[in-house]
């Protein structure tokens, strides 16, 4: 059955489809089940078959094929790099001359790496096994919560364990912390520091000369006493919820029932700040940092270049960034519900990155000259720019796509091509199937075509050509030179 099907695509191809020399561009649908384009001048060739299910494209450099949504595969000769997506994202593969990785749901990942390239290799299946080989040292193991070594990982240089949580030893750059049982009972080792702890009842760590920091009846009191840059000390404590506070010749920080009323003056920073309470009312003074806040109603806050404004929180957002280099401005209406971002360099006409979007009907973006915008836009507001979803998940849903450029070059989709439209500098291809076909080509000439070939109306050069039934052969005449179709004309 699958074989008639293409035999009889094939010969529809033959008869139907234009005749062409061998750079000419071709297209052949047979909606939605069959959409094929060929490009022989850029080297380029399409196939997708129902709808956005199954595709394959391929050019001189990149080859992409896919079965959506479980499966897409993308190659780059010229970089000698591929990446696979999995029904994205449970799991995902790229490969690299000096790279291979693989993850299922971020629990299980393999990250293995050319020796040559100095990199390491990596096998997780969280919160399980763990593998980790690091250049110029011996491979490490661990089978959580029986035993092992966790290198490079979490914020440690090196985590130990054995009947997790009897025994853990945890390493830093600076100090090495061994509990016996985790958390409870600790002590801490390291080139001038010592420390330990009965947790929650007391700890202390120390190094001579840098810091003191301890704890009495976790969380509620703390007290550290730190050694800055030249002779400044810094003491922060905490009784919680009652007090915190932060001391040091430079900076201050006072706060009753923390968070809710503070005052912080930092001289270096030159600036004093006001919460009565946070995060409700907040005043903000100084000549690098400023802003007002009265929640829900009104926020301005200011650092330098960085400025935000809130109006009727969270209803809508202004964010703006202004440098000698380039200006930036989002404007948000319920954080993504709408989205207006534009980034321009000084002094030039056009942005250099425009995006527009408003969940759940639509997306807009300009990127250096090249625009495009699709209906409808279901996960695009949230995960901008997300390469995986553009390729696995959201052609499903766009039933409306248009890319152009600053040369009035376009390219436009309907339901999956059932409408399409191409334009390529003075060359106009369009099509609605099955009704009618046109393309225009200035080297080549005019050919209408209307339901597949039932009628054709062909003009090459000074020759016109009227042809029935799908039958290569009919009736044609001289067209004077000086009577041009324009393009565009039949539409």
């Amino acid at each position: 059955m699958i074989s008639r099907v293409f035999l009889y695509c094939g010969l529809l191809l033959l008869f139907a489809a234009p005749r062409a020399q061998a750079a000419q561009s071709r297209v052949f649908t047979l909606w939605p089940v069959l959409d094929y384009r060929s490009a022989p001048a850029a080297d380029f060739s399409s196939f997708h078959l129902l709808g956005p299910l199954i595709k394959y494209e391929s050019s001189s450099t990149t080859t992409r094929s896919a079965v959506r949504p479980f499966f897409f595969h993308e190659s780059s000769a010229a970089e000698h790099t591929s990446t696979t997506d999995l029904l994205f994202p449970v799991a995902t593969i790229d490969q690299g001359d000096n790279l291979k990785s693989f993850q299922f749901l971020r629990l299980l990942t393999f990250d293995f790496a050319a020796r040559e390239s100095g990199s390491k290799d990596e096998f997780m299946l969280f919160p399980f096994l763990f593998y980790n080989h690091l250049p110029g040292r011996d491979a490490t193991f661990a089978l959580f919560p029986l035993i092992g070594r966790i290198e490079g990982k979490y914020g440690r240089e090196r985590i130990d364990f054995v009947l997790f949580p009897l025994y853990a030893r945890t390493s830093t750059k600076e100090l090495t912390t061994t509990n016996l049982p985790w958390p409870i009972f600790s002590w801490v080792e390291g080139e001038g520091v010592s420390g330990w702890q009965f947790w929650p009842l007391y700890g202390f760590t120390e190094k001579s000369g840098r810091y003191h920091k301890r704890f009495f009846l976790w969380p509620f009191f703390f007290r550290n006493d730190l050694s800055l840059a030249g002779d400044e000390t810094l003491r922060e404590t905490l009784v919680f919820p009652v007090w915190a506070s932060i001391d040091s010749p430079s900076y201050q920080s006072q706060h009753l029932l923390w968070p809710f009323f503070g005052h912080t003056a930092d001289r270096d920073a030159g600036y004093e700040e006001w919460d009565f309470p946070w995060p409700l009312l907040r005043l903000t003074r100084g000549e690098r940092r400023n802003g007002v806040r009265i929640l829900p109603f009104y926020t301005r806050e200011r650092i330098d270049a960085y400025q935000k404004r809130w109006f009727l929180w969270p209803l809508y957002k202004i964010e703006e960034r202004d440098s000698e280099i380039l200006t930036y401005r989002r404007d948000r209406i319920a954080y993504f519900l709408y989205s207006d971002t534009e980034e321009r360099l000084r002094g030039e006409d056009f942005p250099r990155k425009k995006r527009v979007a408003l969940w759940p009907l639509f997306t807009y973006e300009n990127k250096d000259g090249l625009a495009r915008f699709s209906t409808p836009a279901l996960l695009e507001p949230f995960f901008p720019e997300n390469e995986r979803i553009e390729r696995n998940w959201a052609p499903f849903w766009r039933l409306y796509q248009v890319h152009w450029d600053r040369q009035g070059n376009e390219a436009a989709s309907l339901l999956w091509n059932l409408y399409w439209k191409e334009r390529r500098g003075e060359d106009l291809f369009w099509e609605l199937f099955p009704l009618a076909h046109y393309r225009h080509e200035a080297a080549v000439g005019v050919d209408l075509a209307l339901l597949k070939g039932l009628f054709r109306y062909r003009r090459s050069g000074e020759r016109t050509k009227v042809t029935f039934l799908f039958l290569p052969w009919g009736p044609s005449w001289a067209t004077p030179a000086s009577n041009p179709l324009p393009p565009g004309a039949l539409r």
